[in-house]
């Protein structure tokens, strides 16, 4: 039992960082593709700060403030 474990451990820790590496993909691509940002510039941030960055974006949309929205989006666009 023991030697199966070790045989399947690498194969489960690399499926769980290929489905975290897609989610993140996936955030990225709906920034890009929702608000316009600069797919370079998103490239260069980690997984944290591009959740951190579209969490602000939607507490701005749902406040209704084009002002604070703009100013959230304007430095990742292109």
């Amino acid at each position: 039992m023991s030697i199966l474990l070790l045989i399947l451990s690498p194969a489960l820790f690399g499926l769980f960082w290929i489905i975290r590496f897609q989610i993140c993909a996936a955030r990225r691509r709906r920034l890009v593709d929702t608000y316009g940002v600069d797919p370079s510039k998103l490239r260069n941030m980690s997984c944290k700060e591009v959740t951190d960055l579209r969490n602000r974006i939607e507490e701005a949309k749902d406040q209704g403030d084009a002002n604070a929205l703009e100013t959230v989006i304007k430095p990742y666009r292109p």
